[in-house]
């Protein structure tokens, strides 16, 4: 089973523009290790990246893998939610790397939006979650929701 071994920002942008319109990209190197078995089986994986903004403590990811479709839900740790800006997917097969150690760059565009006309300059904390669904493994997927209506009896 590959592992990731690094997630890191190929340069960190000193201004992230807030705009609707702007674009700022940033490319996000993994480093993944593959086990022998992987290259030798010709096993494929999907490497998902998300980019968040965090205010305080990092929300906890949890992980619905579905294969190219994969979702991640948060468990909010304090009284703010981290804002979701970006996800970029990227198939791997490891029969096309033939080595164990290798890194994938991906370019995302990070999307912040118009905040209230303030021109003011703030420091946000972004950070990168990265997570490798093999080809063999789980698959996770929730319903869209749906309404009933309730009737009460004795």
């Amino acid at each position: 089973m590959a592992k990731i071994k690094q997630v890191a920002l190929e340069k960190i942008p000193e201004f992230v523009e807030v705009s609707d319109h702007k674009k700022n990209m940033i490319i996000i190197n993994t480093t993944v290790e593959f086990h022998p078995l992987d290259v030798s089986s010709d096993l494929e994986y999907m490497l998902h990246v998300f980019v968040y903004d965090v205010h305080g403590v990092n929300d906890i990811p949890v992980l619905l893998p579905n294969w190219d479709d994969t979702k991640i839900q948060r468990v909010v740790r304090n009284e703010r939610k981290d804002d979701f800006l970006c996800k970029e997917s990227v198939l791997i097969r490891a029969d096309e790397v033939k080595k164990e150690n290798v890194t994938f760059k991906t370019p995302m565009n990070l999307k912040l939006g118009n905040l209230q006309d303030n021109t003011s300059v703030y420091s946000r904390k972004f950070e990168v979650f990265a997570t490798l669904i093999p080809a063999i493994d789980r698959a996770s997927k929730w319903s869209e929701p749906f309404e009933s209506q309730l009737i009460f009896t004795d």
